[in-house]
């Protein structure tokens, strides 16, 4: 139990560090309007087009490579040049900038979520949510990406839209199809941060903070779980017990409510 209250902490969200004054930016809509451009330009190469002539996609699989071996720290427009052989300058004639080049790598490799089957909706949106993790767990660097906006890119829409998809088959009503979607997308991120971030070690020391300075009259619930044996699937450091467990709750909850609502529409319209 110590290891899951040790990952729940974690999993708070980081205090923003101090900003640096930035050169004044364009218009939201613009910019926002830019990116999609160039998210939409770079999911593949025209047609025809010699791989390895500079072009936007080849640059954003450089970068993507780029990251995947050394880190997200070591993309930069120099580096990606250096790689590519040619100039930073030559980059920018296709892809803006180091943010719009990140955007693009994220939405990249993404790439496309699950095919769909039929085999229910629930064993579906499990499905989701394993490939999404294992893209986390393939890709750390996607953890810590910036979100400037809501998703502007056709692969991460295209995971959206399964997603939405899929809770509107279970009968999710309309109104909540994109909070419910955007809290497991958001959930399955924060965990994935937790599993590539966390040391194990750490539980250990934890749990013996804990355990020399919980009061079970203050404490009464997080004592007697501490004291349960077995209880703790992650005492391995696997988050994934924790995702799956709480993933189940979720859609035993989404079950519960769509029944309520069949049953008795006029209590459950709202939450």
């Amino acid at each position: 139990m110590t290891y899951a209250l040790y990952i729940a902490y974690t999993a708070l969200p980081e205090r923003p560090m101090p900003r640096t004054p930035r050169t004044p930016r364009p218009a939201a809509g613009v910019e926002l309007a830019s990116l999609a451009d160039l998210l939409w330009r770079t999911q593949s190469d025209s047609p025809g087009e010699p791989r390895l002539r500079l072009s936007a996609p080849l640059i954003v699989r450089t970068a993507v490579t780029l990251a995947d071996t050394e880190g997200l720290d070591a993309v930069s427009m120099q580096r990606v040049a250096a790689e590519l052989g040619c100039t930073a300058m030559a980059l920018y004639r296709h892809v803006p900038g180091k943010d719009q080049l990140v955007a693009a790598m994220n939405d990249a490799a993404i790439g496309h979520p699950p095919a769909s089957g039929a085999v229910g909706w629930r064993t579906e949106v499990e499905a989701w949510v394993e490939a999404l993790w294992g893209l986390y767990l393939s890709h750390p660097w996607m953890l810590h990406t910036p979100t400037r906006s809501a998703p502007v890119g056709p692969h991460e829409l295209a995971w959206f839209e399964a997603l939405l998809t899929l809770f509107q088959q279970a009968g999710v009503e309309r109104g909540q199809l994109i909070p419910l979607a955007t809290f497991v997308s958001s959930a399955v991120r924060d965990l994935a941060r937790v599993a590539t971030e966390l040391d194990p070690d750490g539980a250990a020391a934890y749990g013996q903070v804990l355990a020399e300075r919980l009061d079970p009259a203050r404490f009464p619930t997080l004592c007697a779980l501490a004291g349960e044996e077995g209880l703790d699937e992650a005492e391995d450091g696997d988050v994934t017990p924790i995702v799956r467990h709480g993933l189940r709750y979720l859609l035993d909850g989404i079950d519960a409510r769509v029944a309520e609502h069949t049953t008795n529409p006029a209590h459950t319209t709202n939450p």
